[in-house]
């Protein structure tokens, strides 16, 4: 079984996760709710962005490339383009973090279990991503989606004084 490429793109996937991670720890709790302001525009709370990668994660590596379901319930309310100041009932903090977790540890047993060969295949979300289908577009797409939103919570971290060492 040939799985050099999904075995690399999945530690490029698994490297991002991490950063992702190390700037989440940066944050004081107290932190992941306010919404800040750059110029006119409120920006998305720390919150809605765990719980938007806990949404893209399923998406993209659950169902996209490994068809299945985990029967989140308030998956959609973070999906892209959602307004937060929709959402009417939110999940706890501790609850989006467990699935953060949970949906991270089932999308990696996914991917480990892939040879280069289905790398190829359509996804099963008929998304395109660089004019094409395949799974491996779809993850490229998650290797690069994830450090968007690290650049936005280091954006977070240093209007509230907080310095990564």
């Amino acid at each position: 079984m040939n799985n050099q490429s999904v075995s690399t793109l999945s530690e490029a996937y698994e490297s991002a996760r991490n950063l992702t991670k190390f700037y989440f720890s940066k944050l004081d709790d107290s932190l992941y709710t306010k919404r800040h302001r750059i110029n006119d525009t409120e920006m998305n709370s720390a919150f809605w962005m765990l719980a938007h990668l806990v949404w893209t994660e399923h998406l993209l590596i659950i169902k996209g490339i490994g068809n299945q379901e985990m029967g989140i319930e308030w998956l959609d309310n973070y999906s892209y383009g959602t307004d937060p100041g929709s959402i009417t009932s939110e999940p706890s903090l501790e609850e989006v973090r467990d699935k953060f977790d949970e949906v991270h540890l089932r999308a990696m047993e996914i991917l480990k279990s892939m040879d280069d060969k289905q790398l190829e295949e359509d996804n099963h979300i008929d998304a395109n991503f660089g004019s094409s289908k395949s799974k491996k577009n779809v993850l490229i797409h998650a290797i690069r989606h994830e450090p968007m939103h690290v650049g936005q919570l280091s954006l977070i971290l240093k209007a509230n004084g907080i310095k990564l060492t």
